[in-house]
């Protein structure tokens, strides 16, 4: 038999700090994401011209580019829904 009794105030305290703490968390993720993106940006933006007399400082920057562009499509596919393969 079931009680009809509405729940106690710490049961539905808890689960509203349970809310909090996970929306707390969601925040600080996105807030994360949005710094690493502020700061990939401006590298996919910048073509330096200097660079290219210079094999191995072009080597890296090519690297540098490449390595910025994975990370940003890590992070804006994480807001997709998966997709099955």
């Amino acid at each position: 038999m079931t009680t009809d009794n509405p729940p106690d105030d710490d049961q539905i305290t808890d689960e509203t700090e349970n809310a909090d703490d996970d929306f707390v968390q969601y925040e600080a993720f996105e807030a994360q994401n949005r710094l690493w993106i502020k700061a990939i940006v401006p590298v996919l933006q910048v073509r330096m011209h200097d660079a290219q007399h210079n094999g191995r400082l072009q080597y890296a920057l090519d690297r540098l580019q490449i390595a910025a562009c994975e990370r940003l499509t890590r992070i804006l596919s994480s807001d997709l829904p998966p997709v099955d393969a």
